[in-house]
């Protein structure tokens, strides 16, 4: 009798256990359950033209979602055979994101806070900004001024580009502001009197090229075609390390400008109305460089 039952015992465990391995979930061998990974370090950006390392940098939540919104091509062709080029030679339009040193963070109306624009930066096998490289008009257009070494945007080259050269689609997708030129301004820098400006209708976009190692060849009034030769990356005017540095405007067209300055105890009235009147008079409208840079229509 005792047999019998140390043999029903031993059943019932083997049975048992079998049932147990047969409800328990399998592991894949080489798989990992997941588990709450550190949070990840990354490096700090200053306001304005950061220093860079071969890290990537976060991108900021207060960055616009179109700044590194990013449709894959090289030099494009739109309607009307208008072509859009990237501004740094040999550098296809898909790596542009890649070399984002400082992002596009626009102020509130009137104020002159950084960063009015994108900055790019060329970097070497070590991940050091470097000065040199070629830069190319990105749009067709006529120069609208040229600036030899006068702070903040050291030596830097604007090129205008009329609304009414571009693809109606290519406008349409940018979604442009209005452009109403305002009746005062509103700031706390010290502005002189501006300059008048065309009254009409008429709007161009306006693209300025800064902080480039000298002073271009191009002179006022010159045409441009998208893809030339600009000057080079340099790290002229207030800026830490060799980068450029892209504003993109919207304002009246036929807008020319002897040179901007500020800040500076040798800038003359001229160049500070017309600073004040390119940075926070309203007058020219800032537009996100990389919508430009982007376009897809």
């Amino acid at each position: 009798m005792n047999l019998l039952k140390h043999f029903t015992f031993v059943l019932f465990l083997s049975l048992a256990g079998g049932l147990l391995q047969a409800c328990v979930a399998q592991v894949p061998i080489g798989v990992e359950t997941a588990t709450a990974s550190p949070a990840a370090s990354f490096p700090q950006r200053s306001a304005d033209t950061a220093t860079v390392r071969p890290e990537a940098s976060p991108i900021p939540s207060n960055t616009p979602s179109s700044t590194f919104a990013f449709t894959p091509r090289g030099t494009q062709l739109l309607e009307n055979s208008f072509n859009v080029c990237s501004p740094l030679q040999d550098i296809p339009m898909e790596d542009l994101p890649g070399l984002v040193n400082n992002p596009f963070q626009p102020p509130p109306t009137g104020s002159d806070d950084p960063h009015q624009g994108l900055d790019l930066a060329d970097r070497n096998a070590a991940g050091l900004a470097v000065g040199g490289r070629t830069v190319q008009a990105v749009l067709s257009g006529e120069v609208a001024a040229v600036i030899e070494d006068r702070f903040p945007y050291g030596n830097a080259l604007m090129v205008e580009t009329p609304l009414e050269s571009l693809p109606a689609a290519w406008v349409e997708v940018l979604e442009l502001p209005a452009g109403t030129q305002p009746e005062e301004i509103h700031t706390n820098l010290t502005c002189p009197p501006l300059p008048e400006f065309n009254s009409s209708k008429a709007r161009s976009l306006y693209l300025l090229y800064a902080h480039m190692q000298a002073v271009s060849e191009r002179l006022p009034g010159e045409q441009v075609d998208c893809g030339q030769n600009l000057g080079t990356v340099g790290n002229s005017g207030n800026s830490i390390n060799p980068h450029l540095h892209i504003e993109v405007r919207l304002g009246p067209s036929g807008a020319r400008f002897e040179s901007l300055a500020h800040y500076d105890a040798s800038a003359s009235e001229v160049e500070m109305s017309n600073y004040c009147a390119w940075r926070v008079s309203g007058i020219f409208a800032l537009v996100d460089p990389m919508k430009v840079l982007t376009i897809s229509p």
